[in-house]
């Protein structure tokens, strides 16, 4: 018997991307997946497209929408939906939308409502490589022996600086002591370790990294696959220092070691900070270029 797939998106007012989103994951080949997503109650019809999306594809198992009148209940407002796909009885949608608290809030409700064996996180806005990724992957990790051993297993990443211009991202280590070195939707993770740890809603941008990081260093076994999972583009993700990020880097790397943020204060100076002033002065075309270079060396 094949796993059930647990496939999370997480979304809120993006209702250019969400169709995107929703059919790179809805078209792939593997037949066991349960599709969950959560929306923070947008107001730009994003919460609308994925309703009528799912209701045109799917059978209606489940629907409930409870509204509230006055402000402070509004938090609680909910609508909420379960649905099995018309054409491929074991492919189910679990939609919730309701307030969160932030990100890794909304990640967590995810994580709640998910049956499958196994979790991935596939945000709006981000894509599988194709259609065949998760069958390609599950059944490379059934050949393996010591599979039953392995809580995380994860693969390589697609990354667009624009339309001429990617690069391969592949994991340089299976050392993740301080932060994953690998892209966050190109991991899954078992259900039962993403319900026993959760995400540490105190971080707002690291939340994934100290997840991982604590997994590491408690002894859970991750698996590197040379797989392609995931493409994204990261054209208009601003380039800029973010002292949040730095902050939660150092917060998560000092519970692992006492000198941490003196080491990652030297990388900012010696070599972070230099770098991104670099690319803020180069022409936009030669820098992504650049990047697709200098990324080929490093891989």
């Amino acid at each position: 018997m094949q796993s059930k797939i647990s496939i999370i998106t997480v979304v809120y007012n993006d209702i250019i991307h969400i169709k995107q989103t929703m059919d790179s994951i809805t078209k792939q080949s593997y037949p066991y997946i349960e599709y969950i997503l959560i929306d923070g109650a947008s107001n730009d019809g994003t919460k609308e497209i994925i309703e009528s999306y799912i209701k045109n594809i799917s059978n209606i198992l489940k629907e409930e929408c409870i509204e509230q009148s006055n402000a402070k209940a509004k938090l609680e407002s909910r609508f909420y939906l379960e649905a099995i796909k018309k054409d491929n009885q074991n492919f189910s949608f679990k939609f919730l939308s309701q307030k969160d608290s932030g990100i890794y809030d909304a990640m967590n409700k995810g994580i709640d409502l998910a049956t499958g064996e196994w979790c991935n996180f596939m945000n709006c806005g981000d894509n599988f490589y194709n259609e065949f990724v998760i069958e390609n992957l599950f059944r490379a990790y059934k050949n393996l022996k010591e599979g039953g051993a392995i809580s995380i297993i994860y693969g390589d990443a697609k990354i667009f600086f624009d339309d001429d211009n990617y690069k391969i991202l592949h994991s340089k280590t299976t050392k993740h002591k301080y932060r994953h070195h690998f892209i966050h939707q190109a991991a899954f993770i078992k259900t039962n370790l993403m319900k026993s740890y959760k995400y540490d809603t105190s971080f707002k941008i690291a939340g994934d990294t100290d997840f991982f990081t604590r997994a590491y260093n408690n002894g859970v076994i991750f698996k590197h696959f040379k797989e392609i999972i995931v493409s994204f583009n990261v054209e208009g993700i601003s380039s800029n220092l973010s002292f949040r990020m730095f902050k939660e880097d150092c917060i998560i790397g000092f519970k692992y070691n006492r000198f941490f943020p003196i080491l990652h204060i030297s990388k900012y100076i010696f070599w972070i900070i230099p770098r991104v002033c670099i690319r803020n002065i180069i022409p936009k075309k030669f820098r992504n270029k650049a990047r697709v270079v200098f990324g080929k060396k490093n891989n």
